[in-house]
């Protein structure tokens, strides 16, 4: 018997293999996909300091992102908890074939099958557990973060720009004194004596500092992002698929690059004055004026 999940899941893969074989009858005006290496099973939580990607264009550009259209499954060999990316822009021009209108309205399609299968399981199910399990009755194998991520396509004829880069962001988090204290007098009572002197200077700085002052800084992981200019303003998305461009105007594109850790990372102009503390846990321990 058919319900909510499987009738929308069984609709979404035939408009994906709909939309694999439109992309590649419609002639395009410019097709650039990265193809940017998984993270290995059980290495999610190591720090990337390089990427190396391989960069796509024409016939092999449409597959590699037909492929990644169609990648809703985990992979054996990587982890389930870290999205595989794919970033890159298909251009079409209208003018050039009557196969857009086509692509929109299966894109259209996928995206609400895709929604409609998460207000469902949202909707009806209270605890993440319950979602897991239901989804992964309905759907086995599915990788919830490739599931639900919507596929971008835009037709109004306002990009004219798209670049790609690798975001680096931090988490700032207010923490509890008290409990980031403690936490670290009980990393102190495992730590030899000629090595506690920086713990123990960071320990009474933070006693010194008012807790409306204090902040964790954490890394989040790099990511490609890409700086899209709609409606002559910067507009700054994530880019795990490559995006879909219909319209007659150029669009110019800019390529994402290899990453690396080590290159010299531009800070925020609007980013407030702070002072760093010490490092815990991996963490940047800062102290903020107010």
């Amino acid at each position: 018997m058919a319900t909510v999940i499987s009738e929308q899941y069984t609709a979404m893969c035939r408009h994906l293999n709909q939309l694999e074989r439109a992309l590649q009858k419609t002639p395009h005006r410019a097709a650039k996909v990265t193809t940017i290496p998984g993270v290995p099973r059980g290495r999610e939580q190591e720090a990337a300091t390089t990427i190396v990607v391989s960069e796509h264009s024409g016939a092999d550009a449409i597959s590699s992102a037909a492929r990644c259209y169609q990648d809703l499954h985990i992979h054996p060999n990587f982890s389930q908890k870290s999205a595989r990316r794919t970033p890159g822009v298909l251009w079409f021009s209208p003018s050039l074939s009557g196969g857009t209108g086509e692509i929109v309205e299966l894109v259209q399609s996928i995206n609400e099958a895709k929604s409609g299968i998460e207000e469902h399981i949202i909707s009806n199910y209270d605890t993440r557990q319950a979602r897991f399990e239901a989804l992964r009755a309905e759907c086995p194998g599915i990788m919830t973060l490739h599931l639900y991520r919507q596929i971008r396509c835009y037709t109004e004829g306002s990009v004219s720009s798209v670049r790609f880069f690798w975001q680096r962001k931090d988490a700032l988090v207010k923490p509890k004194k008290a409990e980031l204290e403690r936490r670290i007098r009980e990393d102190l009572e495992h730590y030899s004596e000629r090595n506690k002197l920086p713990l123990e200077q960071l320990l009474t700085k933070i006693v010194a500092t008012p807790e409306s002052q204090l902040r964790v800084r954490r890394p989040v992981k790099v990511q490609p992002a890409a700086n899209l200019m709609l409606d002559r303003s910067v507009r700054t998305i994530n880019t795990p698929m490559p995006i879909i461009v219909i319209q007659e105007a150029e669009v110019e594109i800019k390529m994402l690059g290899d990453f690396d850790a080590s290159a010299h990372r531009k800070g925020r102009s609007d980013r407030r004055a702070s002072e760093v503390l010490g490092t815990f846990g991996g963490n940047t321990i800062e102290a903020f004026s107010e």
